[in-house]
């Protein structure tokens, strides 16, 4: 089952007068074979000749996807553009980032407070907090440089935002991340590396599950979705909005051809490997997502290690959840 607005969306781009033109809003219109591609997939889809494109069918896109695919699970909740720090797996990375804008040198507040002390009347308590206060310097002052390296060195990764998620929520606990959709109305080689590096990023830098991550597109050059579908690990899948009527559009420019046709050549390559799929694996993906998730670390198992650390005089830290 393709996806059933994806018509709605199609159409032919405007110029800069509001006029039609005959450049689909799938296409690239500088490239001539995009061109044609992308004419041969709106004839497939049904979409008229007089059809406008419409404005940004990107974020359109990410409304009708999110419209259509919650109520098919109303027990998860599915949303646009949210970061990877939302969700359990994730949570870890956002804490050096909120130490280091919430850090003051600890030197700062003891001087304020010695500033202050000095100015009470002479006693021995007076002496005694002065001292005191002094001695705190000189313990904080190497805890100040400490941070201050950290927030130096430390590295900060960026997570770009996803723009549709799908995860399970609980009362008191943090969100858990269960797929994770860069949703791209067509490729540029810069967008689909951006897809490349979120996947890589979201499968290295997990502590937990790692969600079902894929790209959704309407792009029908077969060279733009080999950068995503071409063996890259990163990504899951490729879920196109109409993938049947691409195929028949693939035939119907191919048989123009004379000699071998190596767009056509990529595609079938990419069919093969299963890496390009329908919306329909996408909707089915979604409906058999559990909604219980299996806890990272078996109850008590944390304070059973720390019980038998206690009994040999061993200290744990926090304990290495495993992966799965």
């Amino acid at each position: 089952m393709p996806a059933p607005f994806a018509a709605q969306l199609c159409g032919f781009r405007l110029d800069k007068q509001g006029n039609l033109t005959r450049y689909p809003n799938t296409s690239d219109a500088g490239d001539v074979g995009s061109v044609e591609l992308g004419k041969a997939l709106l004839e497939e889809l049904g979409v008229p000749d007089d059809q406008p494109g419409g404005n940004d069918p990107g974020a359109r896109l990410e409304e009708a996807i999110q419209g259509h695919l919650q109520p098919l699970r109303t027990d998860l909740v599915i949303r646009r553009s949210r970061s990877a720090l939302e969700f359990e797996q994730y949570a870890h990375l956002r804490v050096f980032p909120e130490f280091k804008e919430g850090h003051i040198n600890a030197g700062t507040t003891i001087e304020q407070l010695r500033k202050i002390a000095e100015k009470l009347p002479a006693s021995a308590p007076t002496t005694r907090l002065l001292a005191s206060l002094d001695s705190a310097a000189t313990k904080f002052a190497e805890q100040d440089r400490i941070s201050e390296r950290l927030k130096l060195y430390m590295p900060e990764e960026s997570l770009l935002k996803l723009d549709l998620t799908c995860a399970t929520e609980e009362e008191g606990k943090e969100s858990v991340l269960r797929l994770g959709l860069s949703s791209k109305w067509t490729l540029r080689t810069d967008r689909a590396q951006d897809c490349v590096s979120q996947g890589s990023k979201l499968a290295s830098q997990r502590r937990g599950p790692m969600p079902h991550y894929a790209v959704i597109t309407m792009e029908p050059r077969p060279a733009m979705l080999k950068i995503l579908a071409d063996g890259s690990g990163s990504v899951d899948f490729v879920y196109h909005l109409d993938l049947p009527a691409l195929i028949r559009a693939m035939e119907k420019v191919r048989s123009k051809k004379r000699g071998k046709w190596s767009p056509g050549i990529t595609f079938e390559r990419l069919l093969n490997q299963g890496r390009i799929r329908d919306y329909d694996d996408l909707v089915g993906a979604v409906q058999s997502l559990p909604l219980t998730v299996p806890p990272s670390v078996p109850e008590g198992a944390i304070a059973s290690a720390e019980e038998e650390a206690g009994r040999s005089g061993e200290v744990i830290g926090d304990a290495e959840r495993p992966l799965f």
